[in-house]
This record gives C-alpha cells, sequence and structure tokens, in this order.
C-alpha cells in the first residue's frame, strides 16, 4: 500500500495535484486502508467494482485479494496513470468515466464489465456516495429477482465515506438523519459500522471524519419488496416534504396512485395520517407500496 510520500511522487511526476472539485482525499493510513479490505471479506474468486481508483493503493491490494478489479476513475488524468501502472496486470479493467449514468443508472459500460455478480470495494468520492450505494442495492434487487439480466447483483458493499454519510445509510425511524436512504438500506440489505476514520487518515485532509460502512444485499429480505419503483416513488413522496404529515401529502392532487388508494394504503400499512415521513418504519413504507402496487391497490 502507497505512503503519502508515494502518492505525492506519482502525482509530482504525472503532472498533477488533488482535485478538490471531484472530492479527491487519498486514504493514506495503512492500517486503516487494510481494516476496508478485511472488512469486504473477499474469498479470492470474486469480481471487484473500485470506484474512485486513484493511484491504485488499494488497487492493488484488491488485485491480489480478488479474481478481477474494475477500476473506475472519472478523472482521465488518473486514469492515464492507472493505466501506465497497471495495465499490464492480469484481472486489471480500467474505465475511465463516472461510473453512473444519470441520477438513477450506473454506466452500461461499468454493468457490463461487471458481470452477473460483483463486491464494492472502495475508498468512495463523498459526492456520489449516497446514489451509487442507493442504485448498486437497486440493481441488485432487479437483477436478484430475475427481472433484469443485464444488470449486476452486489453481494456486499464495502466502503470508506463521510461520517454524515455513513449515519444517513445507518439512520433508523424517528432519527433526523432518517431519509429515503436509510430505507433502501434497511429493507435490501443487512449494514455493518466498520471503523472510524478521523480527518488525519486522508490527504489532502478534509474537514469531517468519515467511517468504513459494509452492507451486504439480503435477497430473502429484499424479495418482500414487490415493487422498487413503487417503494422509491412513496419514499420520495413522504420525505421530499418531511416537515408535513403524510395525510397532508397524500390529500395533494399530484399524488401517485390517487388520493383514496393512498388513505388505504396508509391504513394497510398501520401509518397514522398525523405522522410525518421520519415516523413511518422502513417495513411500513413496504406494505404500503406493495398495497398499492396490488391488485387492491392503484392498479385495481
Amino acid at each position: 500500500m502507497q505512503t503519502i510520500s508515494e502518492i505525492k511522487r506519482l502525482l509530482e511526476q504525472a503532472g498533477l495535484r488533488p482535485n478538490r472539485r471531484l472530492g479527491q482525499c487519498f486514504l493514506i493510513d495503512k492500517n486503516l486502508l487494510g481494516k476496508v479490505v478485511d472488512l469486504a471479506e473477499l474469498a479470492g474468486d470474486e469480481t471487484v467494482l473500485e470506484v474512485g481508483a486513484g493511484t491504485g493503493t488499494l488497487t492493488e491490494e484488491l488485485l491480489h485479494r480478488a479474481a478481477r478489479v474494475v477500476a473506475v476513475e472519472v478523472d482521465r488524468r488518473l486514469a492515464a496513470l492507472l493505466r501506465r501502472r497497471l495495465g499490464e496486470r492480469e484481472g486489471f479493467v480500467l474505465i475511465d468515466r463516472d461510473v453512473l449514468a444519470g441520477k438513477h443508472a450506473l454506466a452500461t459500460e461499468v454493468t457490463s464489465a461487471l458481470g452477473a455478480s460483483a463486491h464494492l470495494v472502495a475508498n468512495l468520492p463523498y459526492s456520489i456516495a449516497t446514489p451509487l450505494v442507493a442504485q448498486c442495492l437497486i440493481d441488485s434487487w432487479r437483477a436478484s429477482n430475475g427481472r433484469r439480466a443485464d444488470l449486476c447483483r452486489f453481494d456486499r458493499l464495502t466502503f470508506s465515506v463521510q461520517r454524515e454519510v455513513a449515519d444517513r445509510l445507518a439512520a433508523a425511524p424517528g432519527g433526523r438523519t432518517y431519509g429515503p436512504v436509510s430505507v433502501i438500506v434497511r429493507l435490501l440489505g443487512r449494514l455493518t459500522a466498520g471503523a472510524a476514520l478521523p480527518a488525519s487518515a486522508f490527504w489532502p485532509r478534509p474537514k469531517v471524519s468519515g467511517r468504513v460502512v459494509r452492507i451486504d444485499f439480503v435477497p430473502a429480505a429484499a424479495a418482500r419488496v414487490g415493487s422498487i419503483d413503487t417503494l422509491r416513488a412513496i419514499v420520495r413522496m413522504a420525505f421530499g416534504q418531511r416537515r408535513k404529515q403524510i395525510r397532508a401529502i397524500v390529500k395533494q392532487a399530484d399524488a401517485p396512485f390517487g388520493r383514496q388508494a393512498m388513505l388505504e394504503g396508509l391504513a394497510a400499512a398501520g401509518i397514522d395520517p398525523t405522522w410525518r415521513a421520519e415516523n413511518v418504519s422502513p417495513e411500513q413504507f413496504c406494505t404500503m407500496a406493495n398495497f398499492l402496487d396490488g391488485p387492491t391497490g392503484h392498479s385495481r
């Protein structure tokens, strides 16, 4: 694993500097970087997606522990550095583009390279962490239900991320940080909080600390979700106006699925109409979405 001196030397030789706009903060604590890889518990036969490969310090370790590493680096200058350093390594695939194609899809080039199943192991750029984690879980739901053979199932996501983002991912109902991604994580996966990452573990030093997080996709739990699209619509509606009572939101003229069906969905899920979104459990959101998606809901 590279030291801070080695990272600086590689960047200097390539005429590069960390790009703050892209959230480039390199994890320089070897012990903590090792904890990210250890928490991933790779068996050696996996395909791994690494997002934000940087100078390749984590990439090199992953190449020792996995069958294939698909490294995605949006900074083409860093991608060129990676290609020079690791381009000949067996099992190494480099994609120099944004991992996301819009807000609600992974880039086709990425999913094609990954195949049917993969693990995510990465020091995630903070700016894309939340939408990327949510999309990986949603793609896993679609792939595991056989609806989309072209999508990858992510069996496990292990990553370092800003502490605030880690708190949102793990948030329970009733808390200030509880929101749409908290619901998705709790319904589709099992979260394990790993080591705390002080700001001093990164270079350039960020203003905030981080945490290692692992999320295992749980097919049996995910199978309880009838339609991920209906679930997302309900959750977005509720948290889009989180200060309002649920009954006020569902009575709006533009509420999805129709006002009467929405009110019946609340009753079916045991949701008190006077609650706000933060009071509704993931299981209740799921029950309501399944009701609206079923024969007694909006489609009747």
